[in-house]
């Protein structure tokens, strides 16, 4: 039985703390990135009426670079009700952080629940293929990570369309 016990164990122990390398890597790198002083900030803000009603939808995206390379973005959307005394209530709040031109890591933070609850995304050269390749094109946001996916990369390609010629 110990022979069989040991071979298991000393395998579940290597395999629980090699799958865990590529999430403390990105960790750190996003730990780097949020420990950078020198990011450059450029913020694109926007406001959409609803038709017919005194809601209006204020739409901020927040990017942080350094030297041209997108590093972090933060995409957030409030909704602002006219002639009320509650403003500002919060739809989304979304945080990209890029390596390289890579997505690398996605924190949403979910307001269908109280209190609001972070959701966590790694991802990898694999999803950045599969972004290019179309499979995640015009996905929506109920989708789970796609929509994500698709959404930091179109933001990726928004950062390089504003500094193109900076």
């Amino acid at each position: 039985m110990k022979k069989v016990i040991l071979p298991l164990l000393s395998i579940s122990l290597y395999l629980s703390v090699y799958s865990q390398v590529p999430l403390k890597r990105t960790d750190s790198i996003v730990n780097s990135i949020e420990s950078k002083q020198t990011l450059t900030l450029n913020t694109v803000s926007d406001t959409f009426a609803t038709q017919g009603s005194k809601l209006l939808t204020v739409e901020s995206v927040k990017f942080y670079s350094s030297k041209k390379k997108l590093a972090k973005v933060i995409f957030s959307g409030y909704y602002h009700q006219k002639d009320s005394t509650r403003h500002n209530i919060p739809a989304d709040h979304d945080v990209f952080y890029f390596s390289n031109d890579v997505l690398i890591k996605v924190i949403s933070k979910d307001f269908d629940h109280t209190p609001p609850k972070d959701l966590q995304f790694y991802l990898d050269e694999k999803h950045r293929k599969k972004y290019l390749s179309k499979e995640t094109q015009y996905f929506s946001k109920f989708d789970g990570i796609n929509y994500f996916i698709e959404l930091g990369y179109n933001l990726l390609e928004e950062f390089k369309f504003l500094t193109r010629g900076k």
